[in-house]
């Protein structure tokens, strides 16, 4: 199990070598309402993402239709940001029963309205591009050139990450878009963990789980971490119920 564990990590590495610089590009200098998705019409030139926009976007739906929600806990800046988050809480303050579930609509709002923005408002520019420049100077270039909009949306989602200091994985749980976006996949993927019939329901995967879920339920991003607390060893990767031959 720590052998699985430490694959994870490599592979978080290599996500942030790979997506890390185009993830910060998107929140501190995409001139777009939507960032991440109108990277060819972009005029930063910095941006990684001007050239593996399409990929990435493609390798995320790819990994989806096979391992679920594995990208946000594998391969994700912002999953692997709201893990360290989560790890130096000071306050970790847990949410469940209804609550959680009328918060976690809040992200398929985020999603419908940045689809609406994209489309139905063809993503409008809420900031001037800066086109090249210092790496530090030019984030602080746009702050001085970007719209009150675009300013509001910078400062909501770096408070939606910074609030993970007080709820583990806050940002990935109720607000993230993508995660939303992925949600779907969870159920129709082809491996996945999951628990066989000699589960008793103690809950210590629950309890040790950052988002608050078991394996193949909402939220469940297939970490694989909780394998090595269930007493029972019912947790495992599995072929997904529905590719299975009657």
């Amino acid at each position: 199990m720590a052998n699985i564990q430490w694959v994870r990590r490599l592979i978080q590495a290599g996500g942030l070598y790979f997506l890390g610089t185009f993830s910060y590009y998107g929140i501190f200098r995409c001139p777009f309402a939507v960032p991440y998705v109108s990277c060819e019409n972009c005029p930063v030139i910095q941006c990684p993402g001007r050239k593996i926009w399409l990929t990435a976007w493609l390798g995320i739906l790819f990994s989806a239709l096979i391992f679920g929600k594995s990208f946000c806990s594998h391969a994700c800046p912002g999953g692997m940001l709201s893990e360290l988050l989560g790890r130096f809480a000071c306050l970790k303050v847990r949410i469940k029963g209804a609550l959680e579930k009328r918060l976690s609509y809040f992200r398929y709002g985020v999603l419908v309205l940045s689809m609406y923005m994209l489309w139905g408002m063809n993503n409008p520019r809420w900031a001037v591009p800066i086109r090249t420049g210092e790496f530090i100077k030019s984030t602080a270039l746009t702050f001085e050139h970007a719209s009150g909009l675009w300013l509001t949306r910078t400062a909501l989602v770096v408070a939606f990450l910074a609030l993970g200091l007080l709820i583990p994985h806050f940002w990935c749980r109720f607000v993230c878009p993508t995660g939303a976006l992925l949600e779907p996949f969870r159920k129709i993927a082809f491996f996945g963990y999951s628990m066989d019939e000699s589960c008793t329901n103690c809950g210590k995967c629950d309890r040790h789980c950052d988002l608050e879920t078991r394996p193949a339920e909402h939220n469940c991003t297939n970490c694989g971490s909780c394998k090595s607390v269930c007493p029972e060893e019912s947790i495992d990767l599995r072929k997904n119920s529905l590719f299975l031959k009657k």
